[in-house]
């Protein structure tokens, strides 16, 4: 049976006093909806296929390169429309007891976890061909792949992923085969992944690291409603809506999640980048203060550091990191720090614990029927 699911747009971006940037540059975020399947199709569409309204998601040539090349076809994506709510439309809604296990600080005890490996009789889920998506916030070209669980059925609501750096994480984090896993095991709902790279015609870090609007809105109003929506049967519940990120790109999904309220409640962070009162650059951002005077917001948020973790500018991140779950503990969310013994880099600590945090973050969920 086809049906269709919108939401309402819950409002102006969020005007956080962390940004010292300029604001978003007045693109609407997109309503989001569910679209009509056959009930039981499975499979994903090929990238190859995406129309983004303006700039086509091609994917890329053999060989590995993420340029695409100009033409017409290079154009930046035409803003996305808000939608309204069918009366009576509740499908989506993830529901979830998920107690207080897990929560707290602890320490990393186990080595490499099964779950990177294929478990017998698990059928692995399904990549798309990789494609490059041109930003209008920042005039670059996002390489990414979408990842579909094994169970998820078209018309059916699904979890929603969206993870920085993607590329890292389908190769040292064994991000797809975890996936793979925990689906078929029933820890996590049937699941739509994004893993976007950085541009590839622009710097990591630049792209990353300052706590502007620029990146929530590649996410909110571009990137999501051009690729993900219309296309996947996502749930419309921010409750099912996750950022994932390491280093920069998890300083970065940490904005994302703080700024869209209305979008993410979810966030997993690896060594995350989040700056602290004595930043020289980008306006001493200091979330951790940020956090403490501003309103709790709705979030479950799932941190790991390492014992050897960086000192920089910012400070010691392992310090930076405790603070900010201490912070968001005394605010009453459900909040996770797991510390290892290692590095930042290779995040062997936050790769070790992937499972598990996902495993957390979505323990007790089910959609609703």
């Amino acid at each position: 049976m086809t049906w269709f699911l919108r939401i309402v747009c819950a409002g102006a971006i969020l005007q956080s006093w962390a940004c010292t940037g300029p604001q978003a540059s007045g693109v609407p975020d997109s309503g989001i909806f569910t679209p009509g399947g056959s009930g039981g199709a499975t499979g994903s569409p090929d990238a190859s296929s995406f129309s983004t309204g303006g700039a086509e998601a091609k994917p890329e040539a053999t060989g590995g390169s993420s340029e695409v090349g100009d033409g017409p076809n290079d154009e930046p994506p035409a803003p996305a429309k808000d939608a309204g709510l069918e009366v009576g439309a509740v499908a989506g809604q993830l529901v979830c007891d998920t107690g207080r296990l897990g929560n707290g600080q602890s320490r990393l005890t186990t080595g490499d976890p099964p779950e990177w490996g294929l478990k017998a009789g698990v059928v692995p889920g399904k990549l798309t061909p990789r494609a490059s998506f041109l930003s209008n916030a920042f005039g670059k070209h996002f390489p990414f792949v979408i990842y579909t669980s094994a169970n998820y059925v078209m018309g059916q609501p699904a979890t929603l992923l969206v993870f920085g750096d993607g590329g890292q994480y389908l190769s040292d984090f064994h991000a797809q085969t975890v996936l793979d896993n925990l689906t078929a095991a029933g820890d996590m709902p049937p699941t739509v992944g994004l893993f976007i790279d950085p541009p590839s015609d622009g710097d990591r870090v630049q792209t990353y690291d300052p706590p502007l609007d620029k990146y929530p809105t590649l996410l909110a109003s571009e990137i999501i409603p051009s690729v993900i929506i219309g296309k996947y049967s996502v749930s419309s519940d921010p409750n099912a809506w996750v950022v994932v990120g390491y280093s920069a790109s998890g300083g970065q999904g940490w904005n994302v999640i703080w700024k869209k309220p209305d979008r993410f409640h979810k966030f997993i962070g690896h060594s995350a980048s989040v700056g602290a009162a004595n930043v020289a650059m980008y306006g001493n951002v200091n979330w951790v203060d940020i956090v403490k005077m501003s309103p709790k917001h709705d979030l479950r948020v799932s941190l790991t550091t390492c014992d050897r973790d960086l000192t920089d500018t910012r400070g010691n991140w392992k310090t930076i990191l405790t603070n900010l779950f201490t912070a968001l503990t005394d605010k009453g969310n459900d909040t996770r720090l797991v510390v290892g013994p290692s590095g930042h880099y290779p995040p062997i600590d936050g790769e070790r614990d992937f499972p598990n945090s996902l495993r957390w973050m979505f323990q007790g969920c089910k959609f609703a029927k």
